[in-house]
């Protein structure tokens, strides 16, 4: 990957003299790194992270995110939740969809409820289902009815997955032509006697692999570069992209082994907590140099509000020497019993980055007995590296990705206590069952935590309206604008 880089830069040189530093905020121009990059497409489930950021400027949700990652108006201009927390009324702004047409709620409320019906079927589907029916009340209010409170309800609705589309058409806050291989948006603006036109100032929306496009902004052909993860973080260095221009969202979520294959050891739940013991997160994470990537031992982040008391890990207590002699000693009790212990077959993602982690990784399972190999997401294996942002910030979120519906190795009485928790109205009940579930699956050690996701973004100097947040979103309807 190094090797690609060095020759896109190669072959680009004969363009760098008329590159610039500075950034023309009527005319930005973005590359979003997809590890394979596909046609864009806003109707896809799930949606590929340049899609997604296209959706979320052409066809938003009641609500959406700001540039610094909180709740803002979107087809909504303000909303009210009831005092049990079982209905949210939503009052619409006098918008258009891009097609010229009036924004109503009796077709929001319509399209609100495929949308919900659709993405149902997939990892959000379990949150979802608390969701009772929307109803369209007069011509400019939209009710969502529950079946029980749900307090994070907001932030699943300003998702780019929920922006809504009718006939084709969104509502903007940007519309999009395609040119070849690129998109290109402007933004809706409205004259003095309420007649809707697209603005002058234009995004430019791009995709391809990391080494692409760090290439193109090292060129001076782009001014952002936006879905950085771990795996390529080393192309920086290569690019010499300097350290003030590579910004980190310090976001939740899921970022650790999952076992997804039992097979004879890992089926044993002491078995996977050696593999949990003999992991130096630190050491592992201080090869990348990276102060904003923090290690995490616990399955839902111990900053997460609302969160229950979970105790650590046990496993997590003693001292670094001191986990690595419990995990040899477990290792080989087991294989004295079974014999030897063929290679476990690790799923990494590619990239010189996943690299320096597996290098690391073998390193600290071998010290305890254990050797694995490297294998892509598509081959069988036994642990696969999950690197996912939370959508939510409650522990059901978590809990929902390691249930049964998506594991091989999980727990039932986990999900029947988390579905437990969705059913109640009591709001410190809820966190108790919730807390419940967190130490079950914390205990059968399936999933291994490690750190925090890691997400970068590089932002030329200059460009206005990006700023990191906890989201990890940085949406193009706010680039090139100043917020103040």
């Amino acid at each position: 990957m190094i090797r690609s880089l060095s020759i896109l830069l190669l072959l680009l040189s004969a363009t760098l003299a008329g590159c610039s530093e500075g950034v023309d905020n009527e005319r930005v121009r973005v590359d979003v790194i997809e590890d394979r990059p596909r046609p864009l497409n806003v109707s896809a489930t799930p949606l590929p992270m340049a899609s997604a950021y296209l959706r979320a400027a052409t066809a938003q949700g009641l609500v959406t995110f700001d540039e610094k990652g909180r709740i803002a108006p979107g087809l909504a201009n303000r909303w009210i939740v009831t005092d049990d927390g079982m209905s949210y009324i939503f009052r619409l702004n006098k918008g258009r969809w891009n097609d010229g047409r009036e924004v109503e709620s009796r077709e929001v409320a319509r399209l609100l409820t495929a949308r919900i019906r659709e993405l149902r079927k997939g990892r959000l589907g379990a949150e979802l289902g608390v969701i009772e029916r929307v109803v369209a009340m007069t011509g400019k209010v939209v009710e969502i009815r529950l079946k029980a409170p749900m307090p994070y309800l907001l932030e699943f609705l300003a998702l780019p997955e929920f922006g809504l589309l009718s006939k084709g058409a969104g509502s903007g806050p940007m519309q999009a032509k395609k040119f070849g291989q690129v998109m290109q948006l402007r933004r809706n603006q409205t004259d003095d006697d309420g007649v809707q036109f697209l603005g002058n100032a234009m995004v430019t929306l791009w995709r391809g692999t990391a080494s692409t496009a760090i290439a193109r902004y090292a060129l001076g052909q782009s001014d952002l570069v936006e879905g950085g993860r771990f795996e390529s973080f080393p192309l920086l260095d290569a690019a010499n992209i300097r350290a003030d221009q590579i910004r980190f969202d310090a976001v939740p979520g899921l970022f650790g082994l999952h076992v997804v294959n039992g097979g004879s050891f890992l089926s044993n739940t002491a078995n996977r907590t050696a593999i949990a013991m003999a992991i130096d997160r630190p050491k592992l994470l201080t090869a990348f140099d990276i102060v904003a990537w923090q290690e995490t031992v616990t399955l839902v982040p111990e900053s997460l509000p609302n969160q229950a008391d979970i105790k650590r890990p046990v496993w997590s207590v003693p001292s670094m020497e001191e986990r690595k002699a419990l995990a040899r000693a477990t290792v080989a009790k087991w294989e004295n019993t079974n014999g030897a212990l063929r290679p476990l077959r690790v799923a990494l993602p590619r990239g010189y980055g996943a690299r320096i982690f597996f290098a690391r990784l073998r390193v600290d399972l071998a010290s305890v007995g254990i050797d694995i190999e490297r294998v892509t997401v598509d081959r069988p294996h036994d642990l696969l590296l999950v690197d996912r942002t939370a959508q939510q910030s409650s522990p059901a979120w978590y809990l929902d990705q390691l249930s049964c519906k998506f594991s091989t190795i999980c727990s039932a009485r986990a999900d029947e206590i988390v579905a437990e928790a969705r059913r109640t109205t009591d709001s410190a009940i809820r966190a108790q069952l919730l807390g419940e579930a967190e130490a079950e699956l914390q205990a059968s050690a399936a999933f291994i935590p490690i750190a925090n996701p890691l997400r970068w973004s590089v932002v030329r100097p200059g460009l206005l309206g990006h700023f990191a947040n906890g989201r990890g979103w940085h949406l193009l309807q706010y680039l090139g604008r100043d917020p103040t």
